[in-house]
């Protein structure tokens, strides 16, 4: 019985085997005839893109990325000195504009860019934004020509079309790395900071940020995020330590508007009224405001625009020539101040505002100034060993001085002539001799007329509170 049933048994493994083996042959048959069944079909179109969507983006946006080696000057007890870092960009013409951070070039003395295939070129700065942390700098098209190189441009995407979830991918030089892609998501599309700066220059006012968990590290600013279709959607520009893989982008249409003033006039120019904004969460209810519309005017600057045409701190700004301004939500704040920026500078406004206790809003007409910075560009005035900056109303404000002219000492040399006369970092120069100094261009003037016949001469200085008058000797002697 044993033997029969391995007869048995080896009779029925034949047949299985003879069936499983058939069924093989036909799949490998159904295959084999799907896929050469396009190829013989003479009008049928065959697809290159890449089956991976990360490769298609990495291989479209690639030849588009490029590292930054920066020189940049500042200066030290009126003496100059250099240092070097890097980071990224991406070309976004034909013309060679390269697009990046300020932080990365804003400041640069001297620009070389490497491109994608590991060519160098030099650049120069186009114009740069503190505001937006933004800056556009232009490869040596000569020098591109005469090398006989090759780039390509990106294709930039509206980042108004970005969502939450969404895969992202940085690109950049983390640490030196060139030519490194990391992958995430959008964690968040409209991330609000507070005001912050760069380098004591401002940044963060007028727009909010794409947020994303895509490694963003040191040298990868100014580097491009991109969506799976190689289209840039962010300009990397800062990572944080409080969290892993947080890293944030300003939104490419933000960069856009930017990019258009900096190609015209080298520097964005916006308007300022001198006020403080508050979101109203919270707040309606106390000030008895409706629809939860508005935004809360915390405070008022001395002898602003806004102060001039009667505005006060507890004011709810409702709208600026007829359109509204609501900001319940700290993210908003930043629309709200573009909303008045965009105007151009000297512009009259109509504000309508309501006031606490009364029914009825209130339209008020004002003009607009100049937005400045509290900190301005340093300048070398080397006959004297110094070192100074421009004061601007923001400076003043800040320092609670009251308004003036003159030109703030951010160093002085050792033994210098300045040194000398007794001169010190913070002193704000009022005149010298008796001609009074708006800005340290004026003031570079005056000490090269002073270098051509060099004789005692007086100075007007303003240190804390106090005005006192100090004298430079020829030769510091």
């Amino acid at each position: 019985m044993a033997a029969t049933l391995g007869d048995g048994l080896d009779v029925f493994g034949a047949i299985m085997k003879r069936r499983v083996w058939a069924a093989v042959m036909v799949m490998g048959a159904v295959l084999a005839a799907g896929c050469e069944g396009p190829a013989k079909d003479p009008g049928a179109k065959i697809d290159v893109q890449p089956s991976f969507a990360v490769q298609y983006a990495t291989a479209k946006i690639s030849p588009a990325v490029v590292r930054l080696d920066v020189v940049t000057e500042d200066f030290l007890q009126g003496q100059p000195r250099t240092s070097r870092s890097l980071g990224s960009g991406v070309i976004i013409d034909p013309d060679g504009h390269v697009l990046t951070n300020f932080h990365v070039a804003g400041r640069a003395k001297r620009l070389d860019i490497t491109l994608a295939n590991q060519e160098h070129v030099r650049a120069t700065l186009t114009g740069s934004d503190h505001w937006t942390d933004l800056a556009l700098v232009q490869m040596d098209m000569t020098e591109v020509k005469k090398k006989g190189l090759r780039f390509s441009s990106a294709t930039l995407g509206d980042s108004s079309t970005v969502q939450l979830g969404q895969p992202v991918m940085a690109v950049g030089t983390p640490y030196g790395l060139t030519r490194t892609v990391t992958m995430g998501i959008v964690s968040n599309t409209d991330r609000f900071f507070e005001e912050s700066s760069i380098g004591k220059y401002e940044t963060g006012w007028f727009n909010n940020w794409i947020q994303t968990d895509a490694a963003i590290n040191p040298g990868n600013s100014g580097g491009p995020l991109i969506n799976l279709r190689g289209e840039v959607i962010g300009i990397n520009t800062r990572g944080t330590t409080m969290g892993n893989n947080l890293g944030f982008a300003i939104p490419i249409n933000v960069a856009k508007q930017v990019v258009k003033e900096l190609l015209a006039h080298k520097k964005v120019a916006r308007s300022y009224i001198g006020v403080v904004l508050q979101p109203m969460q919270d707040l309606e209810q106390y000030y008895d405001v409706p629809d939860q519309k508005g935004v809360m005017i915390a405070s008022v600057e001395a002898s602003s625009p806004a102060a001039q045409a009667g505005l006060k701190a507890e004011d709810v700004l409702l709208e600026v020539n007829g359109r509204a301004t609501n900001a319940r939500f700290p993210e908003q704040l930043a629309d709200a101040r573009k909303l008045i920026s965009d105007y151009p500078v000297g512009s009259e406004i109509k504000v309508k505002v309501r006031r606490p206790g009364k029914p009825e809003p209130v339209e008020v007409t004002l003009k607009t100034e100049k937005l400045e910075s509290v900190v301005t560009e340093e300048v070398q005035v080397q006959a004297w060993g110094l070192s100074v900056r421009d004061i601007t109303r923001a400076y003043l404000r800040e320092a609670r001085l009251p308004n003036m002219q003159g030109v703030l000492l951010t160093g002085v040399r050792s033994g210098s002539p300045g040194d000398t006369a007794q001169l010190k970092t913070g002193d704000i120069l009022l005149r010298v001799g008796n001609k009074q100094v708006k800005s340290a261009e004026e003031l570079e003037a005056a000490v090269k007329q002073w270098s051509q016949n060099p004789g005692v001469i007086g100075l007007d200085v303003r240190r804390d509170r106090s005005e006192l008058t100090l004298v430079v000797k020829p030769d510091g002697k």
